[in-house]
């Protein structure tokens, strides 16, 4: 049908208007042009995928598994900031079961994952495996307590895990995850003189994210341009990354480019700095007791069994 996108989206978003009644009258009052702009243009159909069609699947996962959604979040380059215009949407996900869910003898699947037709990439952990994640210093969850693109939250398990998740920063095995990205990115993508804009700037901000860790001992800014402008202090260089970023986020996810010498010198030099002292990085850890986490655990499976 013509207008098939138009009539799914009215009877999804706004039934109470939708009228079949209207169907021969809209060609006068030309909403292909609407149509048209969904298929074609990036920035309106993020807009969409981000407030309504992302939320409704999070809303339809509640609803399926019968679990409670308490944080969910975008991850990868939509929330680094530097997507291309036909990136998909990779959404993280942190649910708690009810309690029944809890006492059960054989274990049960810890994990959501749906992969949706428009680019939708859904994953979503169970509370006490994202618990014990953090308590591993996982670092790819930490950043999902950090993402700046937020789809839902839970306002009292927010705060609690920002309260504590701190302590359970692991400085080395964060320099070993980022170490093992920007490493993994160059043997695979970039040795080669025309380079995918996405590995370099992949590898890129494996190399920066180990220099924060370096000078700050903490998690790196989820946001790539915030961590450039931390911790490179070469202007010439950060105009060549903001230049790379721009032409990322203006093409397509596989596009090509001649990437700056400069700036290729740059990044290797750090990555080889990083290659060579990471088996020494050794800081001084804290010991941390997990009751706190215990107490989230409880506190978040309670609340469901209450809201039954």
């Amino acid at each position: 049908m013509k207008y098939k996108l138009i009539i799914d989206k009215l009877n999804t978003y706004a039934p109470q208007i939708w009228d079949e009644r209207i169907i021969p009258f809209l060609d006068q009052i030309n909403l292909y042009t609407a149509n048209e702009i969904w298929e074609s243009t990036p920035s309106y159909k993020a807009i969409n995928m981000e407030w309504f069609t992302i939320p409704t699947y999070l809303k339809e996962i509640e609803k399926e598994y019968d679990v409670k959604i308490l944080l969910a979040v975008e991850s990868g380059s939509r929330a680094w900031g530097f997507e291309s215009k036909d990136s998909d949407w990779d959404v993280r996900f942190i649910y708690v079961h009810r309690p029944d869910w809890y006492f059960r003898v054989i274990e049960q699947r810890n994990v959501i994952e749906k992969m949706m037709d428009d680019g939708a990439d859904i994953v979503g952990w169970e509370l006490r495996k994202a618990l014990t994640l953090l308590m591993k210093s996982n670092t790819s969850m930490l950043e999902w307590f950090n993402s700046p693109k937020v789809y839902y939250i839970d306002r009292e398990f927010a705060e609690r895990i920002h309260k504590i998740e701190k302590d359970f920063f692991n400085p080395i095995r964060a320099m070993y995850h980022y170490n093992h990205i920007y490493n993994k990115h160059n043997e695979r993508y970039l040795q080669r003189e025309n380079c995918n804009i996405k590995r370099f700037l992949y590898f890129l901000r494996g190399v920066l994210a180990c220099k924060w860790i370096e000078q700050h001992m903490s998690l790196p800014p989820v946001n790539f341009s915030q961590l450039v402008d931390a911790v490179v202090d070469d202007i010439n260089i950060c105009n060549a990354i903001n230049a790379l970023i721009k032409i990322k986020k203006s093409g397509i996810e596989h596009d090509m480019t001649i990437i700056d010498s400069k700036l290729i010198e740059y990044t290797y030099e750090l990555a080889n700095h990083y290659n060579q002292i990471i088996d020494t990085f050794r800081p001084q850890l804290n010991i941390v007791s997990t009751d706190a986490l215990d107490s989230i655990l409880y506190d978040m499976v309670h609340s469901q069994n209450n809201k039954q």
